[in-house]
């Protein structure tokens, strides 16, 4: 009961996206009165009492990471933020989340001597964009970060590029797991590419973090189109790479790339999102699974600088 009701607090995958979303369109259409009324059921959302609890009061259960816990929560604060104004979720509710997550880091990464912050998803240690440590420190790079914090968010960074394979130079999709295979959002060099993009904007003095960066995007270029087409693991959530690369290097080649990667779903909008599945119509225009991502590839294109992968750039 209590982890289906978790479940939901999330931007993605829960109703706190569903009222931020709500709360920014009735913005934009000028109804004062029913973007209040959305931003009201967020900040009931944002009353659920497992949010703030680190895991010396036992954490209730909630998990940290972008799709289900935590983390996407405050990522959906920080979009009404971005899109309402600063402090329409004010730092006095979403700062004791933050360091929630910061203390569950820590607890989860204290048999990992050089790794500072670590968490667990149904039992593993995942370093990717939907479950893993990469969607956490994307969301924890838009916080003011104590400086003992930033070393933190810093070191595991760190920790994650030493993990690369060393001759694909991918990422793992899990701590400890062989299997070069993913290049993808979900897990990969995908999603680390575009964290590492926000990394490098936050702390250019570092220009490690921009060099892999850009590592991972060749690995992303090199591996070629994958098979499906949606943000969360398809070729218009690779194509974001480039994006975030682009925005980030100024250089025209990863706006290309992106357009070279995005040209294939325009010629094959008939067939794509992996039909061989059973349950494909569920998901054939979803955001994260199918045709809408690839219209919010297709939208972007147009004005590359300005682009933002959705529910994971701000």
């Amino acid at each position: 009961m209590w982890a289906y009701e978790f479940r939901h607090v999330t931007f993605l995958c829960g109703r706190g996206g569903v009222f931020a979303v709500g709360a920014v369109v009735a913005n934009l259409l000028g109804d004062h009165r029913r973007r209040d009324f959305f931003l009201d059921l967020f900040l009931e959302v944002a009353q659920e009492r497992a949010l703030p609890v680190g895991p010396k009061e036992g954490g209730f259960g909630m998990s940290y990471d972008l799709l289900y816990g935590r983390a996407g929560f405050l990522w959906a604060a920080l979009f009404l933020n971005k899109n309402l104004g600063q402090e329409t979720v004010p730092d006095d509710l979403l700062m004791p989340i933050v360091d929630a997550v910061l203390a569950g880091g820590k607890a989860g990464a204290s048999d990992i001597a050089s790794c500072p912050l670590m968490y667990r998803w149904h039992g593993t240690r995942y370093l990717g964009a939907a479950n893993g440590l990469a969607g956490i420190l994307q969301v924890l790079l838009h916080f003011p970060l104590r400086e003992e914090s930033v070393d933190d968010v810093k070191g595991t960074l760190r920790y994650m590029m030493s993990k690369r394979f060393p001759h694909s130079g991918n990422y793992p999709s899990s701590e400890g797991n062989p299997r070069d295979k993913l290049v993808q959002w979900s897990h990969g060099a995908t999603g680390m590419a575009i964290t590492l993009c926000k990394a490098s904007q936050m702390f250019p003095q570092d220009r490690e973090f921009r060099d892999a960066a850009i590592e991972a995007g060749e690995v992303v270029w090199k591996n070629g189109l994958v098979k499906k087409v949606g943000l969360a693991d398809g070729i218009s959530g690779n194509a974001y790479a480039f994006l975030s690369l682009y925005r980030l290097t100024g250089e025209r080649i990863y706006e290309d790339r992106a357009r070279a990667f995005a040209i294939f779903p325009y010629h094959n909008v008939n067939k794509p999102v992996g039909t061989e599945h059973a349950h494909v119509v569920d998901y054939a225009f979803s955001l994260y699974q199918g045709l809408a991502g690839v219209a919010c590839l297709w939208f972007d294109l147009v004005d590359a600088e300005n682009s933002r992968f959705p529910g994971y750039e701000l």
